[in-house]
């Protein structure tokens, strides 16, 4: 195998890694207000279950919760990618910005860039409207400064466009693979005693 093959196989390992630790810290971001006021609560890779009935204002907590682990990490992974010489940093800041990337395409999807009610709580949670989309615009702001800033500092050229248009369709089905094998995982272990919050 060339060395071009194996320093492409690495960035790909790194910007999935990198977008999967993003989903499991907004996944334990979900569990911390649990926690504080005393709830059991686990995050998985793909989900968080919350093994105790919330009220519907520490429900809001709990789904801003998860968006504050999220922004943190793209904040932890831009100072990376702007302050430091790690040889995979345009790979681990594309995985940290694919999150809001997907909010991005589940919005146009599904016209919310979350399943259920997770936005709604959230918004309501900072105070906006519930029926609005205050997330959904700060995530595609997020995802086209955090776009534009990758091609100002890295100015690829034309013939990337192929290979970042593969890379959004792979990563959509990567995310759809990830919920799906994390739910089969634990959901037989958790569901029994977790509580929709939704």
């Amino acid at each position: 195998m060339s060395s071009d093959r194996k320093e492409e196989i690495k960035n790909w390992a790194v910007y999935f890694l990198s977008a999967m630790a993003a989903v499991f810290i907004h996944e334990t971001g979900h569990c911390i207000p649990a926690w504080l006021h005393g709830y059991p609560a686990v995050p998985t890779p793909a989900m968080e279950y919350i093994l105790h009935p919330v009220t519907v204002e520490q429900n809001q907590w709990i789904s801003l919760g998860g968006y504050i682990g999220t922004v943190l990490y793209i904040m932890v992974v831009l100072i990376i990618f702007l302050f430091t010489d790690f040889k995979y940093n345009s790979a681990l800041y594309a995985g940290a910005a694919a999150v809001s990337g997907m909010y991005c395409a589940l919005f146009f999807i599904n016209g919310r860039g979350h399943g259920g009610h997770e936005f709604q709580e959230a918004q309501a949670a900072l105070g906006f409207s519930y029926s609005g989309h205050s997330l959904d615009v700060f995530f595609l702001t997020i995802f086209t400064f955090l776009t534009a800033l990758w091609f100002i500092r890295t100015r690829p050229g034309y013939k990337i466009i192929p290979k970042l248009l593969t890379a959004a369709i792979v990563t959509f089905f990567f995310f759809i693979a990830l919920e799906w094998v994390n739910n089969s995982i634990f959901d037989p272990l958790f569901k029994a005693g977790a509580f929709p919050r939704n």
